[in-house]
């Protein structure tokens, strides 16, 4: 006959005690966030800095990394070219001070009897750019009121020198050219070389 289940186990003899029973084993405990909680979001005073510091770090280092390719590439200034064309001489009229060029060279063409010659539209004072006054014939500064006869020789306010001239030629397709890199200055006598009159008698 089978032994009941419930029969409890025989105790060691000699009236020892029981053997100790194993210790329990413990979960550990699961905080259940708060239902304000912001997760990743939440950022404690330390975190803060922390994400501040590797911030302004990689910062520095994509600023000094566009930098030194910013360095690597050549900075050019595209002016215009100091030669240009300037049309053909029928194209001006005789007596007259043609500013189609002032805006974007700077320069004036005036058509005399005998030819061309081309002045530069920049005050020997301070490089103001002069106004060409058709009623009073001459060319007057804005700023300080330094004045210009015709042929860009100087006669009142504080510029110390002439306008000066520039290198007029004329192409082989027969067009005006005007170089504003070669200058001729009238106090050194320079007005007088080739180039700075180009004659012309069509």
């Amino acid at each position: 006959m089978p032994e009941d289940q419930n029969t409890a186990l025989p105790q060691p003899q000699g009236g020892g005690t029981p053997p100790p029973k194993p210790p329990e084993v413990r979960k550990p405990k699961q905080d259940r966030p708060p239902d304000d909680d912001r997760g990743i979001w939440r950022m404690s005073r330390k975190s803060f800095l922390n994400v501040a510091g590797w911030f302004a770090f990689l910062s520095f280092i994509g600023t000094a990394t566009v930098g030194a390719l910013r360095l690597m590439v050549p900075r050019v200034l595209y002016e215009p070219p100091s030669a240009f064309k300037a049309g053909f001489p029928e194209d001006y009229v005789l007596g007259e001070v043609n500013e189609k060029y002032k805006d974007d060279f700077r320069v004036w063409i005036v058509r005399e009897t005998d030819g061309f010659y081309a002045l530069s539209a920049i005050c020997t004072h301070l490089g103001c750019t002069p106004r060409w006054l058709p009623a009073e014939n001459k060319f007057k500064c804005p700023c300080h009121g330094s004045g210009y006869h015709k042929d860009g020789v100087n006669f009142e306010g504080p510029t110390p020198r002439p306008l000066e001239r520039l290198k007029i030629t004329l192409d082989d397709d027969g067009q005006i050219i005007v170089d504003r890199s070669v200058k001729f200055l009238y106090e050194k006598g320079e007005w007088s070389k080739p180039g700075a009159f180009l004659k012309y008698n069509g």
